[in-house]
């Protein structure tokens, strides 16, 4: 029996709309291609993830990496705040499930800077609404590793059978699973919706 539903944030309840923000600063499109490798897609933003390193010590190695678009690149962190935007569904599809006496949770890869920023600029208005959440960046552990979701299990007293885990990757939901916790892959919100209700069916 489904008693607890753990959410990833980015691309599940909340649009990380990178692509967006670049093209609302009017970048640009070598810059954004340019951007898309050496910011978004760069190692150094899964280091911001881990929070093994303080910002300003990734901050630093970015601009370095990218002195060729400096001014592109400082426009862009200047307007990081922007990152992402709730979707419109988030909010009501988790007080759905706390109305019917589920437990909700958070389970993200996010920079906690960056995560604290969004929460201020009220980029999460679900956030008061869940009963739980680990965030990669505050304790230093990253998905897919197991020890983060061990984390949360341990945290929350959760049991892997009465959980259920939805995530856009593929590699992360497998390696809840790994761990005995179900898993969605989520794809749309119709499609992990009906998924997560049949689970819930069970």
């Amino acid at each position: 029996m489904i008693k607890n539903v753990i959410f990833d944030i980015g691309n599940v309840l909340v649009d990380f709309r990178w692509r967006a923000l670049m093209e609302d600063l009017r970048l640009p499109e070598e810059t954004r291609a340019a951007f898309q490798k050496s910011v978004f897609g760069s190692p150094l933003w899964a280091e911001l993830d881990h929070g093994v390193y303080e910002e300003a010590e990734i901050l630093e190695k970015f601009r370095e990496e990218n002195r060729a678009h400096l001014d592109a690149f400082n426009l862009v962190w200047d307007n990081r705040d922007k990152l992402v935007e709730p979707y419109a569904y988030a909010k009501e599809w988790i007080a759905q499930l706390k109305s019917r006496g589920l437990q909700v949770y958070l389970l993200s890869n996010y920079p906690r800077d960056m995560f604290t920023l969004h929460a201020e600029r009220g980029s999460f208005p679900f956030l008061d609404a869940v009963d739980g959440k680990v965030v990669s960046g505050f304790v230093r552990m990253v998905k897919p590793n197991a020890d983060i979701y061990a984390h949360l299990l341990n945290e929350y007293h959760l049991k892997e059978s009465e959980s259920v885990f939805i995530d856009d990757r593929e590699e992360n939901v497998e390696a809840a699973k790994d761990l005995g916790i179900n898993g969605i892959v989520f794809e749309n919100y119709e499609q992990a919706c009906a998924a997560l209700e049949k689970l819930i069916g069970q």
